[in-house]
């Protein structure tokens, strides 16, 4: 049996137009970097060892840091994933607070389930009735601070998955006058600072450590990350170590140095006529914005469907065979790069205006999650005893689990929340509507068997 292997050489599958990640897009931006079953090898004399870096992956990490402007560089293999548990590790313990970003993506839940750590929870600005979403801002790190001056670091998500990012800056003054470590989870910006019309360097905004996925707007493969940051910390290090495999892929490792090569390149002219075709195809994703956003990744397009949108993702993939990377309620995110061609940009623009002629306006259903009430934390809904009931009936239970709409993998229920009736119906809406749910299997929830 061979079912993966065969989906993924289906003639159609490989045809199709691909405006997601990873940014390699199908290998177009490898430039020579090829991988071959010899490249698959383990730690040796020649090739150097992740965990203990001392020849060539010391100095490719090094010249990394210099290239993205940071202290230190770590190449990773589980993706931001993995930088967003290690960031956790190695600046949060037991029992400490942390100022946190509640759209987060769902693995700094687990970071707090493996720390055991506290989030005192801040929400970004809602915009367009809650299908999107804006920044958390200074003024909300600024108040978490002064009601919880124990707090030991600020974790944000920034850009946001709609290419959104606040005004980084301000807050890692805040964060720093409080005595806060400000971490960054920067999955989908890796690729900032390539031109003057996309965002800066996360890293150089003041962070002291922020985390990036390569493979997401990168030529990279899926999985490839880095961890950056602007000080050596030794237990981040060592947390670096616990997340990660003991027999890390070199390919993926080369792969990261692939993504800092095309990095340190630049590439401008590539950027220039990308930006240009956005210019002409979809100018309203130059504008796009709320008060709480200081910068916006033009390269993010945030197509608006007047009628559907999760419909017409399925359209989209079925009649035009073009696949997004994600779809929201008033529309569908496609990542763009500058290994596309202006005609590939066009045909998606095309298929979206033939779909937006079709139909009707159709209200639309809130992607913020909405208001909860915590009773356990994330660490005590993972270790306590479970039964799954219907998610119909689940109001008023808590939620052992979780349940987030993926992708962009953020909680609609956090793990140890009381499941609300807005919960309970926002969920049922959207699953309805075509998007995939995780923590629902067949109906049912995981909530707390007391």
């Amino acid at each position: 049996m061979r079912a993966i292997y065969d989906a993924l050489n289906d003639e159609r599958f490989q045809s199709r137009l691909q405006l997601h990640m990873p940014g390699h897009l199908g290998g177009r931006g490898f430039d020579g970097f090829k991988i071959e079953p010899a490249m698959d090898v383990t730690e040796l004399a020649e090739t150097d060892d992740l965990h203990n870096p001392e020849t060539v992956i010391k100095a490719s990490q090094e010249w990394a840091a210099k290239v993205f402007g940071a202290k230190k560089a770590y190449y990773m293999v589980n993706g931001s994933t993995g930088g967003v548990l290690a960031m956790a590790l190695g600046f949060l313990k037991d029992g400490d607070l942390v100022i946190a970003d509640r759209f987060c993506h769902k693995s700094f839940v687990s970071a707090l389930a493996l720390t055991g750590a506290e989030a005192v929870w801040i929400e970004p600005e809602i915009i367009k009735n809650g299908a999107m979403w804006g920044s958390v801002t200074a003024e909300d790190v600024e108040r978490a601070a002064r009601s919880n001056p124990e707090a030991k670091a600020v974790f944000i998500t920034a850009p946001n998955y709609f290419g959104m990012m606040g005004d980084i800056e301000a807050i890692a003054e805040v964060a720093h006058r409080y005595g806060m470590k400000l971490l960054v989870d920067g999955a989908h910006g890796a690729h900032f600072g390539m031109s003057e019309h996309l965002p800066p360097k996360i890293i150089s905004l003041g962070a002291d450590a922020v985390c990036v996925s390569l493979h997401k707007t990168l030529p990279a493969l899926t999985q490839s990350a880095m961890l950056l940051t602007n000080e050596r910390y030794e237990r981040v290090e060592a947390a670096l170590k616990t997340v990660q495999s003991s027999s890390p892929s070199y390919l993926l490792t080369s792969s990261c140095e692939n993504a800092v090569n095309y990095y340190e390149k630049g590439n401008g002219e590539a950027w220039e006529r990308l930006y240009k075709n956005v210019e002409k195809y979809f100018p309203e994703n130059l504008t796009e914005s709320a008060g709480s956003v200081k910068y916006k990744d033009f390269s993010r397009i945030n197509a608006e469907i007047r009628s559907g949108a999760f419909e017409a993702g399925e359209r989209l993939r079925k009649e035009f065979n073009i696949a997004v990377e994600c779809v929201y309620p008033k529309g569908v995110v496609a990542i763009l790069t500058p290994f596309h061609e202006e005609e590939e940009i066009r045909r998606f623009y095309e298929a979206v205006r033939v779909i937006n002629n079709d139909g009707n306006k159709s209200e639309c259903v809130s992607f913020a999650p909405p208001k909860g009430k915590k009773v356990f934390s994330p660490r005590e809904a993972f270790f306590a005893k479970k039964r799954r009931v219907l998610l119909c009936e689940a109001e008023g239970e808590i939620s052992a689990e979780g349940i987030a709409v993926y992708p962009p993998g953020i909680y609609q229920v956090l793990p140890g929340e009381e499941i609300t009736k807005e919960a309970v119906e926002r969920i049922t809406e959207l699953e309805k509507r075509g998007a995939e749910i995780h923590g629902v299997e067949q109906s049912c929830c995981l909530i707390f068997d007391e």
